[in-house]
């Protein structure tokens, strides 16, 4: 398995910005990682979690930037990001979209599952399809403490050299590096990360259109 972490340290969650693909919300629009990076000016950035994607009931509650762009419940595991640092994943039944407002949500992501338990360990049952489940490329993001995350992303369907990782792998992974929390993102063909617009990973195929991205930006960059 190969695979490329970032450990990532903030100290204004500003630098830790979201972006959708031609700077628009909404379904069809699509643009490569490397010119989203560029007109965000970041430092670093992976794909995100094709929010628009159908496979979600009802595309859950997408707040971006600290901009909230739709309210609405999924049966996906919704991760939040708030002003304050702290990263927190919710299942669909105890997730009030309006409480994280209230609460100063920064950014959210409904994709998932969730890889930890509540007292940072593997976990090794997943609320999400069985074909997620298995080995694939993958990105997710972890969490440590308010201003201390880290960025994964996972090579795969490359044989002799990178097979991916399963659910149950990257789980392990995630606990073994002491993160507090942790978060599948989109993974397969759209799993990339980026180093000033420079693809660092080695995805399976050329790069591909998405839909969004996370980009670490120095402070004042970006596009808050």
């Amino acid at each position: 398995m190969y695979y490329t972490l970032a450990d990532i340290y903030v100290s204004d969650i500003e630098c830790l910005q979201t972006a959708f693909a031609q700077d628009t919300y909404g379904v069809g629009f699509s643009e490569s990682l490397d010119t989203m990076s560029e007109r965000m000016r970041s430092v670093l950035s992976v794909n995100g979690d094709s929010y628009s994607n159908n496979r979600h009931q009802d595309n859950g509650t997408i707040i971006r930037n600290g901009i909230v762009y739709r309210t609405q419940q999924s049966t996906e595991e919704t991760c939040v990001l708030y002003r304050d640092g702290t990263m927190k994943i919710y299942s669909p039944d105890n997730f009030d979209p309006q409480a994280a407002i209230d609460n100063g949500a920064w950014q959210t992501w409904v994709f998932g599952p969730s890889l930890l338990d509540e007292n940072g360990n593997a976990k090794s049952d997943f609320l999400t399809l069985d074909y997620i489940t298995e080995s694939h490329p993958r990105t997710a993001i972890g969490y440590y403490e308010p201003g201390h995350y880290c960025l994964l992303v996972v090579d795969g369907r490359q044989p002799g050299f990178s097979r991916g990782m399963f659910l149950e792998e990257m789980s392990q992974l995630f606990a073994d590096l002491g993160c507090k929390a942790a978060y599948n993102l989109d993974g397969g063909h759209c799993s990339f990360m980026d180093r000033q617009a420079n693809c660092i990973s080695t995805p399976y195929k050329p790069s591909k259109e998405i839909s969004d991205g996370i980009f670490i930006c120095e402070p004042g960059g970006g596009n808050v």
